[in-house]
């Protein structure tokens, strides 16, 4: 019965916040219920759930609930739960990769930008998000980066909002007070520079602190921040390690509303991976050496800064990056950077390193399958077909759904010459997702190999009409920048019988 009750709580928060707490993790939901409904005097999970249901249906549906006083009969409990379920520890100048990107061309870009669009005697405008931002450290190392490079805030009208779910996290960050562990990764003369002692902590100074502010915020729910006259004013979102927390469905959700509060070539920065295998279309994608960027188009079409040492593949589609699939509580701040660290290795082709790194956290964390995936992907791409297929087959077992691991396996079948197995694969990512082209693009080429050119051409048929749907200046693929107008000119040229399969195959 409590798994039942369990369940239906997870639904409700996944329904009102897009958490994933996954079934091996009720106990640990369980033990953090129990504390709020014994918080309100309630005596059963049963009785909370019906609770946190008539919070989100009215005043009619609180009625029965109103003997008890010790209950607030407003959306509060909420704030409650989600400061008891969410991780909320972080630090200055994570993920010092993206932090460079930033500041090396990100930043000094968007600061030209809206210098060259500002009226004549108006001040520039800058409004930067951070999107999940826990206790605030990543808002305040952007505010120290911009410092940096010799900023002028007063003659800006410059806006830095900080959002979390967490009312708990937030009151942290109005406060700007900071333990010694926050700086674990702070140059010693920044945190010098910006902070001061406060008996045992370290507050920002005011000069940074003016310009920011915190409030909480649930990125499924409520409104994204509008600092500026329209709803889509922002020229920088950052949403880095939130989405890992994030069922499928509310993270697509959120990057549409993300796309809607950026201006035009505003760029959206998340923690590596976390978008791998979401329909990120709507943005121009670019992976720089330190990280993915997404960018709203502009009005105009202008491309992205090219990225320095990018790849150029157009022959053969690479599979979508790994997109790690761990839930709420299992996965810790080390885990992350961990997990972090292995992916980088196998985007830079450090193959040796990555395995090595994937192979420590599954044996530490056996139930990431996100470390899983990255060892099947550098395996694989040393030609370790047989360790890469084990670790495929492991990853399905536990997420049957899983896109990723299916079309590796179809890759590694397709290099072997075993192609029924190869179409297997392709058929069932394509019976899961019917929208993913790289699929069919695969499946037209085996065809192409087994001589059936009417099939062939279907499938490369079907492939154009999903093309047609994306914006032509979109990069299909986070390991090439083809664009989708290339990969439409390229399937043009085979189903008119222009690039035939070579007798060789």
């Amino acid at each position: 019965m409590d798994d039942l009750i369990l369940k239906r709580i997870s639904e409700l928060i996944a329904d009102h916040s897009g958490l994933c707490i996954r079934p091996q993790d009720f106990q640990i939901l369980a033990d953090k219920v129990w504390l709020r409904a014994k918080a309100l005097g309630l005596r059963t999970l049963a009785d909370y759930h019906d609770y946190l249901k008539a919070l989100d249906h009215g005043s009619l549906a609180l009625d029965r609930f109103k003997a008890q006083p010790s209950l607030p009969q407003q959306r509060s409990e909420w704030q409650e739960l989600y400061s008891i379920l969410t991780i909320n520890e972080s630090y200055f100048f994570r993920d010092s990769n993206q932090l460079r990107l930033l500041s090396d061309r990100l930043l000094p870009e968007i600061i030209q930008r809206k210098q060259d669009a500002a009226p004549l005697g108006a001040k520039p405008s800058l409004r930067i998000w951070s999107a999940g931002c826990s206790t605030g450290e990543e808002l305040y190392s952007i505010a120290i980066a911009l410092d940096q490079l010799n900023f002028a805030w007063p003659q800006w009208d410059v806006q830095l909002i900080g959002t979390d779910i967490s009312a708990a996290a937030i009151h942290s960050a109005r406060q700007g007070l900071y333990s010694s562990w926050s700086f674990r990764q702070t140059p010693p003369a920044l945190q010098q520079k910006y902070f001061q002692a406060d008996r045992q902590a370290y507050k920002i100074c005011d000069r940074l602190q003016q310009h920011v502010v915190f409030q909480v915020g649930n990125l499924l729910k409520d409104p994204c921040p509008s600092l500026g006259p329209g709803p889509g004013d922002l020229d920088l979102i950052l949403c880095r390690n939130v989405f890992i927390y994030l069922d499928r469905q509310a993270i697509g959700q959120i990057i549409q509303r993300f796309h809607s509060a950026l201006v035009p070539q505003g760029y959206l920065l998340t923690g590596h991976t976390e978008l791998y295998g979401q329909n990120t279309s709507p943005f121009l994608v670019t992976s720089f050496p330190e990280t993915v960027v997404y960018q709203k188009p502009p009005q105009v079409a202008l491309p992205l800064p090219a990225a320095p040492a990018a790849q150029r593949h157009l022959a053969r589609p690479q599979p979508p990056r790994l997109a790690p699939k761990t839930a709420l509580f299992s996965l810790d701040d080390s885990l992350t950077a961990a997990l972090q660290e292995a992916a980088a290795f196998l985007r830079q082709d450090d193959y040796t390193s990555a395995i090595r790194a994937a192979k420590q956290l599954y044996r530490t964390h056996p139930n990431c399958t996100a470390a899983r995936q990255i060892a099947a992907r550098a395996y694989a791409n040393t030609g370790c077909y047989s360790q890469a297929k084990q670790l495929c087959q492991q990853v399905i077992q536990e997420q049957p759904l899983s896109l990723e691991m299916h079309y590796l396996l179809a890759q590694i079948a397709e290099d072997e010459n075993d192609l029924e197995t190869a179409k297997e694969h392709l058929r069932k990512i394509i019976y899961l997702d019917p929208d993913f082209v790289k699929a069919y693009l695969d499946l037209a080429s085996i065809y192409d190999r087994t001589r059936q050119p009417e099939k062939a051409k279907t499938t490369r048929e079907h492939a154009l009409t999903l093309l047609a749907k994306l914006p032509p200046s979109t990069v299909l693929d986070d390991h090439s920048d083809a664009t989708v107008a290339q990969w439409q000119a390229h399937l043009k040229q085979q189903v008119a019988g222009g690039d035939r399969p070579s007798s060789q195959d």
